[in-house]
């Protein structure tokens, strides 16, 4: 990797970096959907200071071409955070479904009162 590209590799993760923080501290993108993004662009700019530490990596992970194993970590990186975000939205159905019930079972528990005084106001 020459120098320009690690230039922009850093700079482009800088910016991607900040714009999560500062969407993240307006409250307008979760802390926790936030943090596997700013590992992943950390990560990217610990490769773009370090380019022979991909080389490392890829003996380590048995794969001789360096660039498969950018391909590689970049592939798991995506892997692990869109089976966050999956578990994320689970969780996010499953507590919509129990509010939508606890509101029926409120309004039915209210319709009931609301008739009971209606009953005791016609005696």
């Amino acid at each position: 990797m020459n120098m320009l590209t690690q230039i922009w590799v850093i700079i482009i993760s800088l910016a991607i970096i900040f714009f999560l923080f500062e969407k993240t501290r307006a409250q307008k993108y979760s802390a926790k959907f936030s943090m596997p993004w700013f590992f992943t662009f950390l990560f990217v700019i610990i490769m773009a200071v370090f380019p022979g530490l991909i080389d490392k990596i890829a003996r380590a992970l048995g794969i001789k071409d360096p660039t498969n194993a950018i391909f590689f970590i970049a592939i798991l990186i995506l892997v692990n955070n869109i089976i966050n975000l999956s578990i994320s939205m689970s969780d996010t159905k499953k507590q919509s479904i129990s509010m939508v019930q606890e509101i029926a079972l409120l309004k039915k528990e209210i319709s009931e009162k609301n008739e009971e005084i209606r009953k005791n106001d016609e005696k």
